[in-house]
């Protein structure tokens, strides 16, 4: 399922406008969905806006499929995804087949209508449409990355004796543990049997302990296979186990293999780090180069960014869906923004992208026409336009060209440009040998300071 547009009469600062994400007439992929997608503008104009909208849909689509397969597990059951669709329609492709979301949900509603009829007819929708065999199919139909999961951070790196700070209140007693494995489970499973994942409304380790259930799996059972070893021979031989062990691992690949060389060393070789597949400390363990382990407190907060980041995307293996990025520059140096876009499409390669960002690196990876950059017109109302500088442009360029920033200096740099450019006319005019010469120190000295020999004077 790929976004194709989306159509607003009036929500929060939008009004009459029309978003089609479509390749253009001219464009080899003319009228495919839009394989990525990059919002611009002004803090303000709607970025993350119509990032929600995009997962109000797709939290709808969830909400019937729960209902048909009567999936409920105490689900939050709530009204407020289809409140935005009051005045909003979002189209989409399911392979060759376009559906649309719209207005019609709230057409006949009163005060009397519950939550429960208003969320039911998502299930007409998704019947109308034919759609449920094609979500049943799919293992997550929408990722949301944005600043939630950097808050989820700590439960993935943390080591098991860093995580007691935190897993308040303590479990005191039997009854306790068995109360919180139930818990455990449910949350998993819910989480499990969800079409859509946001870190913003999952408990940091039920997150991780989804996502990475693979890993926990294998070192449960190698607990399990080298208790067994022990316990069961008359005597105890280190070499024995180590033989045993080996040979399970051989039939059993480490998945922390897996992420490491498929989705975090690629983004870590940039920090010197690697994930340490042999460490067992935490959910996941990085290492230096040299080996040497870093704790949670170790981690830089750019380090912590890609990790959180990447593994949710690699994942949750969505093949025909949508992942939605908020702000993916946040904490991270342009050398890693510049390869970011790049290496989240590899993590999913199949998935459409929609990000919204105040980063020209990160635009840059973008067609001009995959650029939508939002402004306010005359009377304040958010209008867009397409992007202007060609793909993988100079960061200053798509500033001037698609970001609308003409003027990139700040104020004591203009007037030091203007200072340089008189100089230049003071040399011109200059008869004076050995004054013209001091002229023209001081503008090759103002020149090299600010490097404005680039630049027409």
């Amino acid at each position: 399922m790929k976004i194709t547009g989306i159509e607003i009469d009036e929500y929060r600062q939008f009004k009459n406008i029309k978003f089609d994400f479509t390749y253009p007439e001219g464009h080899d992929k003319a009228g495919q969905p839009l394989e990525k997608v990059c919002f611009i503008g002004q803090s303000g104009t709607g970025k993350t806006t119509l990032l929600n909208i995009l997962w109000n849909f797709f939290a709808i689509v969830d909400d019937g499929y729960q209902i048909i397969m009567r999936h409920q597990l105490n689900r939050h059951m709530s009204d407020e995804p289809y409140n935005v669709f009051e005045k909003i329609s979002v189209k989409a492709k399911v392979f060759d087949q376009t559906i649309e979301f719209k207005k019609t949900v709230h057409e006949n509603k009163d005060e009397g209508v519950d939550i429960q009829y208003t969320i039911s007819q998502s299930v007409e929708w998704m019947k109308l449409n034919g759609i449920f065999d094609y979500v049943m199919s799919q293992e997550k139909l929408c990722t949301y990355i944005d600043d939630a999961i950097i808050d989820k951070a700590h439960a993935l790196t943390a080591s098991k004796e860093e995580n007691d700070l935190y897993n308040q209140p303590y479990i005191t007693d039997s009854n306790n543990i068995f109360i919180a494995n139930e818990k455990r489970e449910e949350a998993l499973e819910r989480i499990k049997r969800s079409k859509v994942l946001s870190a913003r409304y999952i408990d940091g380790r039920y997150l991780w302990g989804y996502l990475l259930s693979d890993i926990d799996n294998y070192n449960e059972n190698l607990r399990k296979i080298a208790f067994d070893l022990v316990s069961k021979s008359n005597s105890f031989s280190p070499e024995r186990l180590s033989e045993k062990l080996n040979e399970w691992q051989k039939n059993n690949p480490n998945p922390k293999i897996d992420v490491a060389e498929n989705c975090l060393n690629e983004i870590l070789k940039n920090f010197f780090l690697e994930v340490d597949t042999s460490g067992t400390e935490a959910p996941i363990v990085i290492k230096t180069r040299a080996g040497k382990q870093l704790t949670f407190g170790g981690l830089s907060t750019g380090t912590k960014q890609v990790i959180v980041t990447s593994i949710p995307i690699y994942k949750s293996k969505i093949e025909s869906g949508v992942i939605l990025v908020d702000e993916p520059e946040r904490s991270l140096f342009p050398d890693i923004q510049r390869e970011l876009v790049k290496y989240y499409n590899k993590l999913s390669p199949k998935a459409q992208f929609f990000y919204a960002t105040h980063s020209p690196i990160i635009a840059s990876a973008f067609e001009p026409c995959e650029r939508f950059i939002l402004y306010f017109d005359e009377g304040g109302q958010v209008r867009f336009h397409r992007g202007i500088a060609p793909e993988g442009d100079d960061p200053n360029d798509i500033l001037r060209q698609d970001f609308d920033m003409s003027e990139l200096m700040l104020e004591k740099g203009i007037g030091e440009y203007e200072h340089y450019r008189l100089l230049g006319m003071q040399i011109r005019e200059e008869a004076d040998e050995e004054k013209k010469n001091q002229l023209i120190a001081e503008r090759l000295e103002l020149g090299n300071r600010y490097n404005f020999a680039g630049r027409n004077a």
